[in-house]
């Protein structure tokens, strides 16, 4: 590590960090010295003047440790101190350690973001991939306060010093810095999807909590999509192209995608560039603060009034078929964790339709508002066909629905035609002059024997279906992957 400037600071809601100075001295000997802070170190001898003016010397000033003093922002007194030390260049690693001296720290969540706050400073100044700490068994406060800033247990260590004769446990916590997956399913986007790398990658630049890698399936484009994709391939190192050997359509490229990430956050978004990347975090704050899916909410959507109605349609048989809420708007832009991708991946039969996944995964799903860009390049892929399809896929795959609907239908047409087989009878006898009529007959037996072929197509589908997936037709089918991101042995 390196020593800290002298003028650095860095600001929190309630409080700031300013470095230590030798001036800090007394002050910091009465917070370490005092019973609250002895009670839950490991070291439980009195520190004296001497070494801590050694320790401010031969650690802190030589960048073995960086240390900071935490400060009230509106009085700035100070209220505690926090520091960085057992870098491990090696492991990616670094220890944090935390006391708080003054009453007016307790209580207030300080020690939550004064650990967010560094966890942030870390992340963003330091080659570290984890923060560590350790904690006493017994420190409860200390160890709600790591837990609470999003560390998790990594070691615990029963009876492992005694106190006063009684014994202490040792837990080791850390926290590794959030991992993002960007999956993008191409087709006929030679001329985006370049651009749409580069947002994301001056997007996440930003974003130093993250660390992000990338994978790019290309669906079988008919033009030079997969020729760009190994050109971004060698171009950065974080990106995965995965070539399919045929059109399996957009969900199936989200499935490959989806199943060769690994990032503890995955986000899907469009090749087109009508998904601004630029936008990310806010689907990542909306994650970060505590939904399991995030999708991109858009004020105005620049599609065509052929793909707006597409997706009219598409919300209401979503809402009918799926039960989906009403208030939730689903788009091709979201973020999911990981343990919803693992959901997502049992399915392995080859319809899969994302929305239906997502939505049988977990309810705790929310909305962000994003802004929809105008498509600059080609036109949708998608026609009236392709979309018709994805429908009956969604529907049939992840809904009995439409069979009750049949079952409810075919029931009203049997009720309907024993009334009026009733009303025939009974006019028959009020008035025997009365003609049968051929032509309700044929409409009748017309409206009956459609009625009734539709229901069958309707279970033949879902019989077909059956078939299919009993005969294990795949989702996709991997052509050939390139870029640095594909572990050794698969290639």
């Amino acid at each position: 590590m390196e020593p800290l400037r002298k003028d650095i600071r860095i600001d929190g809601e309630q409080i700031y960090f300013r470095p230590i100075t030798v001036e800090d001295t007394d002050m910091v000997l009465r917070w370490r010295n005092g019973e609250k802070v002895v009670q839950n170190f490991i070291y439980r001898e009195p520190i004296s003047k001497e070494a801590h003016l050694s320790w401010l010397e031969n650690k802190v000033n030589t960048g073995l440790v960086q240390q900071f003093i935490i400060c009230d922002k509106k009085t700035d007194k100070p209220l505690g101190s926090i520091y960085l030390q057992n870098y491990n260049e090696k492991e990616s690693s670094v220890e944090e350690g935390i006391f708080l001296g003054e009453p007016e720290a307790f209580g207030r969540g300080i020690g939550v973001e004064a650990t967010g706050l560094l966890v942030e400073y870390v992340f963003s100044t330091m080659p570290c991939e984890t923060i560590t700490a350790r904690v006493l068994g017994y420190n409860t406060a200390s160890r709600n306060m790591f837990e609470k800033s999003g560390f998790v247990q990594s070691a615990f260590y029963k009876n492992k010093y005694e106190f006063d004769g009684k014994q202490a446990d040792l837990v080791f916590y850390e926290k590794k810095r959030t991992k993002v997956s960007f999956v993008v399913p191409c087709y006929r986007s030679e001329k985006t999807i370049t651009a749409v790398v580069e947002e994301i990658q001056e997007t996440m630049a930003k974003l130093s909590s993250y660390s992000f890698d990338i994978f790019l399936i290309n669906d079988c484009s008919p033009d030079n999509t997969f020729r760009t994709i190994r050109m971004l391939c060698e171009q950065y190192d974080n990106i995965t192209g995965i070539n399919l050997a045929k059109n399996f359509g957009q969900h199936a490229a989200l499935m490959a995608g989806l199943r060769k990430s690994d990032g503890d956050i995955v986000v899907c978004l469009d090749d087109d560039g009508q998904t601004p990347a630029n936008e990310v975090g806010k689907l990542l704050d909306g994650i970060r603060k505590g939904s399991d899916v995030v999708y991109a909410q858009y004020g105005e959507k620049k599609h065509s009034a052929f793909r707006n109605f597409g997706s009219w349609v598409n919300d209401i048989m979503t809402r009918v078929m799926l039960g989906k809420p009403k208030e939730l708007h689903i788009t091709s832009y979201f973020a999911a964790k990981r343990f919803v991708v693992e959901s997502m991946l049992q399915y392995e039969n080859c319809y899969p339709y994302v929305i239906g996944l997502v939505l049988r995964a977990t309810k705790n799903i929310s909305n962000v508002p994003v802004k929809h860009r105008s498509r600059e390049v080609g036109s949708s892929g998608y026609t009236m066909k392709k979309l018709f399809g994805l429908w009956f896929n969604g529907f049939t795959a992840f809904s009995i629905i439409p069979l009750r609907i049949a079952s409810i239908v075919g029931t009203g047409c049997a009720i309907i035609g024993f009334l009026y087989g009733i009303y025939t009878i009974i006019k028959k006898f009020v008035n025997p002059a009365v003609p049968m009529g051929f032509s309700a007959m044929m409409s009748a037996l017309v409206f009956i024997g459609g009625m009734l072929m539709v229901m069958l197509g309707l279970v033949g589908e879902y019989i077909g279906r059956i078939y299919i997936s009993i005969n294990h037709s795949p989702q996709y089918v991997i052509r050939e992957e390139v870029g640095h991101t594909i572990n050794p042995g698969e290639e």
